[in-house]
């Protein structure tokens, strides 16, 4: 039985990607999709090439954290059946959200397993894991803001001058262009720090290596999207303002930038929390704060959001007691 433990954790990660490019990719394609602009089927092979190409070139911080900062070097490896815990933990809580339509936060649910881990083994790193809270408050706040502050300011100005230009194809063609730069800019970020959450575990294990890690889990993460995401993407891009072109691409470029600059800090954020509150910033600016807090979805994910690394904690945790 201790022999099938690393076949069922690497699985398991499969099984995690999958999920977790249903949440996370679903919600950052969930832009251009509201806007009308990029579907699924389209999206695909950018999210497969880019998503797998920013885990290859950008993640490894983030894979540190997740395997090995958060527990303490050798934790995972030397219970093995630790990791599993922590990856079946992960992919409940997060197959659940997506099955309810959530937009939950897949490194709360990740760390929070993890960080239960190593509190069950007294290695718990808890000066790392302030920072990594402090990462979860500041970053969405600062998307929201700064997408607001766009929708604001820039976006009026932005619309005018695609508004003056004289050719419609042109405005389409310059639009079209955009809309793929931002959405590639997208997916690396997402693979640089989503897919550490999905294989720091068995990496931290030991049972799967880096680099073929990171292109399994690439292709795991667009199928997911292709196969799975629909359902929340929908949820982000049309259910909670409607979103345009511009403010799609203002959306992920802002989002994007926010995610890769948590990645070079080693920091698992959440991509799904920063979109969801930029989304939320555009349409604050558009639409005021009573019509966009009023919004029913808006209230079900901010009050779920925390309630996800505390449930992965204490899942992990009574799990792992049972296995001991």
């Amino acid at each position: 039985m201790v022999n099938l433990i690393p076949a069922l954790t690497g699985a398991s990660s499969i099984g995690l990607a999958l999920n977790i490019g249903a949440n996370n990719s679903a919600a950052e394609m969930g832009p251009a999709y509201g806007a009308g602009i990029r579907s699924r089927r389209q999206s695909l092979v950018l999210i497969a090439v880019f998503c797998t190409l920013g885990a290859s070139l950008a993640g490894h911080r983030v894979l540190q954290t997740i395997g090995a900062g958060l527990v303490g070097r050798g934790t995972l490896s030397d219970h093995p059946g630790g990791a599993l815990v922590v990856v079946l933990t992960a992919l409940c809580v997060i197959g659940l959200a997506n099955a309810l339509r959530l937009p939950i936060s897949t490194a709360h649910t990740v760390v929070g397993a993890t960080i239960g881990l190593g509190l069950l083994y007294g290695t718990a790193n808890l000066p790392l894991l302030g920072s990594l809270i402090g990462w979860w408050v500041v970053t969405p706040v600062v998307s929201l803001a700064a997408s607001y502050a766009l929708g604001r300011l820039a976006y009026p100005r932005l619309a005018g001058n695609f508004a003056r230009l004289s050719r419609e194809k042109t405005v389409s063609r310059v639009i079209a262009w955009a809309v793929t730069l931002s959405g590639c800019w997208m997916a690396f970020s997402a693979g640089s720090n989503s897919l550490a959450k999905a294989l720091g575990p068995a990496v931290g294990a030991g049972v799967i290596e880096p680099t073929a890690g990171a292109v399994i889990g690439g292709l795991a993460m667009a199928a997911g999207a292709l196969v799975l995401g629909s359902r929340v993407m929908k949820t982000v891009g049309k259910e909670i303002t409607s979103v345009c072109p511009l403010c799609a691409i203002l959306i992920e470029v802002v989002s994007a930038s926010i995610v890769f600059t948590a990645s070079r800090s080693g920091m698992p954020v959440s991509l799904t929390e920063i979109v969801t509150c930029s989304v939320i910033g555009f349409g604050l600016a558009a639409n005021g704060v009573r019509r966009t807090t009023g919004n029913h979805h808006v209230r079900r994910i901010m009050l779920l959001w925390p309630a996800a690394p505390v449930s992965a904690a204490a899942i992990a945790i009574g799990l792992q007691s049972v296995i001991r």
